[in-house]
């Protein structure tokens, strides 16, 4: 079984959430006995890096588009910027592939004049994500936009979602759930010892992490009944927050946190920071919507109101035992859900139907 992969951005344990999951999603289909070809898109803002030497993926630069192109694109083919030399190239590389996998809405347009069978696969919905903000601004496009690219998406015969609440968002009955993956190999357990930390990272220009850093300082943090514990917050943009900023390395970051202290007030998909932190052994107190697609478990704390919330994260920061339990049982339901094998099994079902 061929399958040609479309990434948006390269397969880099350092880069963004696409990155990082990207690199759970082709080892474990390589473990599933699949010839993967990945291609992945680099753009102006990609993070630098080497994609590790043994993933089969192509890097293709993509300029952005100039400004009437881009116009063009957004009437006929909304989030259409891998139109063009990168489509061409997924094109000509589907010759040699049975079947044909678009990772993220931003690939639905890539598999145009291709004859083989495809699926796309939705890590969230744009506009329960973010809001359509007022009718005049850069968001409410941005999200129309999305929006649209989505409706051509669910227009595929197959159609993967990241969480059963983005399958349930999509209105189709036969959306196939597939949960976002990292390698597990990746993550080495936190010590979870020394002084207590609560932590949150994230970029602080996108809207949902913007909100959960103000519900974290305005209404979680100050109810936390504990002197001696430290806040971190981290992440591009993050300084305004009061934050330390882009750090070079998210995996060390959780090496440093006690947990992940995460109250999103609206959101969809999976959280990549979660399943950071469940990789690493971090225990994780958060909202429902930041704990979307993850299965229950003993280390994760699923509250709702930020006096619950504070309190949840106290009970961790003031007791070295429990949260030594509760993050073991984040790495163990980790490994059972969510590394790159358990995680891409329900593609490897699907692709043996799509061929079938």
């Amino acid at each position: 079984m061929k399958a040609l992969v479309v990434l948006t951005q390269p397969p880099l344990p350092e880069g963004g959430a696409p990155g990082r999951t990207a690199i759970g999603l082709l080892r474990g289909l390589v473990g599933h006995g699949v010839e993967v070809q990945a291609i992945a898109a680099r753009r102006v803002f990609s993070v630098p890096g080497d994609v590790p030497a043994d993933l089969p993926v192509e890097v293709v630069d993509v300029e952005p588009p100039r400004a009437l192109q881009a116009r063009l694109q957004r009437i006929t083919r909304p989030l259409g910027e891998l139109t063009g030399a990168f489509s061409e190239r997924v094109r000509a590389a589907a010759a040699d592939a049975d079947l044909v996998h678009l990772e993220e809405t931003e690939t639905v347009w890539c598999d145009e004049g291709i004859d083989k069978p495809s699926l796309v696969h939705l890590h969230y919905i744009a506009r329960r994500d973010r809001g359509l903000g007022a009718p005049w601004s850069k968001q409410f496009r941005e999200v129309l936009d999305a929006t649209r690219a989505e409706r051509a998406a669910v227009r595929h015969r197959y159609v993967v979602a990241s969480s059963p609440l983005v399958a349930q968002a999509l209105g189709r009955s036969d959306v196939v759930v597939a949960p976002l993956s990292l390698d597990a190999a990746l993550y080495r357990p936190a010590p979870l010892v020394g002084p207590p930390t609560a932590g949150l990272i994230g970029t602080a220009a996108w809207p949902p992490t913007a909100a959960a850093l103000r519900a974290l300082l305005e209404d979680v943090w100050p109810r936390v009944e504990t002197r001696e514990a430290e806040l971190v917050i981290a992440g591009r943009g993050t300084e305004q927050f009061g934050g330390m900023g882009e750090v070079e390395s998210s995996r060390e970051l959780f090496q440093r946190l006690s947990l992940l202290l995460f109250p999103l007030p609206r959101g969809s998909g999976m959280k990549v920071k979660v399943l950071e932190a469940m990789a690493s052994g971090v225990p994780v107190v958060t909202t429902p919507a930041g704990a979307e697609g993850i299965e229950p478990s003993e280390g994760v704390i699923v509250e709702t109101e930020p006096d619950r919330l504070a309190a949840a994260a106290t009970d961790l920061l003031t007791d070295e035992r429990a949260r030594s339990e509760r993050g073991a049982a984040a790495r163990a339901d980790f490994e059972r859900h969510y590394s790159p094998g358990p995680a891409t099994a329900p593609l490897l079902d699907l692709y043996e139907r799509m061929l079938g």
